[in-house]
């Protein structure tokens, strides 16, 4: 996973932070049972030196009072049961809750990376990157029909219940989308709803303009000076969800060409959904890029075709 040395010095203190937290809060629902039942805490004293006599004794080969020592373990194991039992706990109570429970929240079983890291470090790159976004600009409720003519109120409003429904339901065979339509009829607002509501399901979510993309893996490819280590193939390859914004607008060189389709393509062949808006018509993306491209799009993608009046220009307008 090519992520920054930062992402994962994070996690790890995050993890930390859990292992910590999760002790902490075991040591106090301890604490608080032996105030409520001191001859607990007693017993498991005693019976730690009832422990330490049996091992001194084997070790010293002396035979003589083991039996004595091993009924009074047993009687005072009885005696700690009976008290769990009218408390309505087990020893299991007292135990650390770890945020996972496979790992123990150390990131690692058994020397292999556990799950919960990956997605942890994943989520990280993604809350980073999201920062320059405007996530918090767009929602559903804002996204005003009455904008639109009537003749395609009903087309734009079915697009709408779409990507409400999209959202609420994401998941990884959720279907990759391309929004096409002319400037300002609310591709970017759609897809910030979109991502808004996906990231409040716990998905890993990277929204992120074309230029802006293409910029930065021209940079980190060619190991260019302040060359950005959050943005990388691996990065966008993995995140749950991938939202690339005014496709088009971009420089267009052969490396970029090939970064969008390289980008598109490996998000694709994992079966990762990918969200794309552009002001491009579908034959102006062939020629703006390759056929090979449209394939995959139109072959993988679900189009959807924004109609009406730019309504960025209504509103300002309106005043």
């Amino acid at each position: 996973m090519g992520y920054s040395k930062s992402v994962y010095d994070r996690a790890d203190r995050i993890l930390n932070e859990r292992r910590l937290d999760a002790k902490r809060k075991a040591e106090r629902v301890r604490n608080a049972f032996y105030e409520k039942y001191p001859r607990a805490k007693a017993i498991e004293n005693e019976l730690s030196h009832t422990f330490t006599g049996i091992a001194r004794a084997m070790l010293a080969g002396r035979g003589e009072g083991m039996e004595e020592i091993k009924n009074k373990n047993l009687a005072l194991q009885r005696e700690l049961s009976d008290i769990y039992k009218a408390a309505g706990v087990s020893e299991e109570s007292f135990s650390p809750r770890y945020v996972c429970p496979r790992c123990s929240d150390t990131g690692n079983v058994d020397g292999v990376v556990c799950e919960c890291y990956k997605k942890l470090i994943k989520q990280i790159a993604c809350d980073d990157l999201n920062r320059r976004s405007p996530l918090d600009l767009s929602d559903f409720e804002s996204f005003d029909l009455s904008y639109y003519p009537e003749d395609c109120r009903q087309k734009m409003g079915n697009i709408l219940n779409y990507c409400v429904r999209y959202a609420a339901s994401f998941g990884k065979d959720s279907d990759s989308i391309v929004m096409t339509g002319k400037t300002g009829l609310g591709k970017t607002h759609l897809a910030l709803s979109i991502a808004n509501e996906v990231i409040k399901g716990g998905h890993g979510v990277i929204y992120i303009s074309a230029p802006e993309m293409v910029s930065a893996l021209e940079e980190y490819q060619f190991n260019r000076e302040g060359a950005r280590a959050d943005i990388t193939l691996d990065i966008l390859s993995e995140c749950d969800l991938l939202i690339i914004d005014d496709l088009g607008t971009e420089f267009s060189t052969s490396f970029s060409k090939s970064a969008v389709y390289n980008v598109f393509n490996s998000r694709i062949s994992r079966g990762a959904p990918t969200i794309i808006s552009t002001n491009l018509t579908l034959s102006e993306l062939e020629k703006s890029y390759t056929d090979r491209f449209l394939s995959r799009v139109t072959g993988c993608c679900r189009v959807m075709y924004f109609e009406g009046d730019d309504i960025r220009l209504q509103k300002k307008l309106k005043g």
